[in-house]
């Protein structure tokens, strides 16, 4: 096989690698969202309560934002991989970072019975990107809600260490395996290990939370911390006031 042949091939690859990812992505917000429809749709038939028609639309709402923020991480991989996005920073509250982000998944937590702790200091302020770190927050806290079993615990917060400020969202599900911790990051990785464990089928999310921490020259990892098996861990330079009290929700 000749080179070029063996470049053609690699590019096969990855566009059906890509494509597996997007179907993947998209496939359950999507099913989700026609759940809801139809359920607000019999409501309607049947005279049902204006309030219950009313949570199922939000249901709706808050899913076609989910599909919406996926297109739109897919579309930026490409840009951030060849550094034609970059962190526009401004002046942002992770609590309310952390708050926009959990409000997006409440309904999901409480069918599934999840219990939810935030410890957020009240007064740590970044200059970050509010829509680059908002969907890495929402990527990871999907991913602890999703790999976390029912009447689990997901746990999220934020301090300041020395120079960096940590970001972590953990669940009481199991550890990631120190084989997977470096791979999970890939941008292939839940396609080429789909067939070794269900659990590793992450799409493209935690490559753009990757992608979207470096661009704020931090880092990101994943260990285990007490009793919470995965702790995703985004450290970025402290560029803001220190906190001052600890919010807990």
């Amino acid at each position: 096989m000749s080179d070029k042949e063996a470049a053609v091939g690699e590019l096969l690859r990855k566009k059906r690698a890509l494509a597996a990812l997007v179907v993947h992505d998209l496939r359950s917000p999507l099913a989700a969202l026609s759940g809801y429809l139809e359920l607000a749709q019999m409501d309607v038939e049947n005279s049902a309560p204006l309030e219950s028609i009313a949570a199922k639309l939000q249901e709706c709402r808050t899913l076609v934002a989910k599909t919406l923020g996926l297109v739109a991480t897919i579309l930026d991989v490409d840009e951030l991989e060849d550094g034609m996005l970059r962190a526009q920073r401004s002046s942002v509250r992770v609590h309310d970072l952390v708050s926009e982000a959990y409000r997006g998944h409440h309904g999901h937590f409480a069918t599934r019975g999840l219990q939810f702790d935030q410890r957020i200091p009240a007064g740590l302020t970044l200059a970050i990107d509010r829509d680059l770190l908002g969907r890495v927050v929402e990527n990871l806290l999907d991913n602890a809600m999703r790999y976390v079993p029912r009447q689990g615990r997901v746990e999220l917060g934020a301090r300041v260490v020395g120079d960096s400020v940590e970001i972590t969202v953990g669940n009481s599900g199991p550890p990631v395996s120190a084989i997977e911790r470096d791979a999970i990051f890939g941008r292939y990785f839940q396609v080429e290990a789909r067939r070794a464990a269900a659990r590793a089928n992450r799409g493209l999310g935690l490559y753009f939370c990757k992608l979207a921490v470096e661009a704020h020259d931090g880092t990101i990892n994943v260990e285990t911390r007490g009793d919470l098996g995965a702790v995703f861990v985004v450290r970025l330079p402290v560029e803001s006031a220190k906190p001052t009290t600890e919010l807990t929700l």
